[in-house]
């Protein structure tokens, strides 16, 4: 039984980084928008700039201007087991075309 429960907890945790990555966005304005990203498995900036500009066109249809005001956080991706060594957040604001 006690394995069963470490087999049954090791995929959940191991499950909450397959979830990768995590994308927030906030209206700040009519067209403005605060994009958050945090991944688990991060290989580099460039990567998180990437996930911003995919947000950036989901939340505007008609198209993205330049990503603004760029912001480095602590991500918030759990990691009990060190599954998410390389973790990463980055924030930034975009506004509508």
């Amino acid at each position: 039984m006690k394995q069963t429960a470490a087999g049954a907890l090791m995929l959940l945790l191991l499950a909450g980084c397959q979830s990768d990555p995590q994308l927030r966005s906030k209206r700040i304005g009519p067209g403005h928008y605060r994009l958050t990203v945090d991944r688990c498995h991060m290989v580099d900036q460039q990567l998180l700039e990437h996930d911003l500009r995919e947000l950036a066109s989901s939340v505007c249809p008609s198209g993205a201007g330049p990503l603004e005001a760029l912001e480095q956080l602590p991500s918030r991706q759990g990691s009990l087991l060190g599954e998410c060594l390389g973790s990463g957040a980055l924030r930034a604001e975009v506004r509508c075309r």
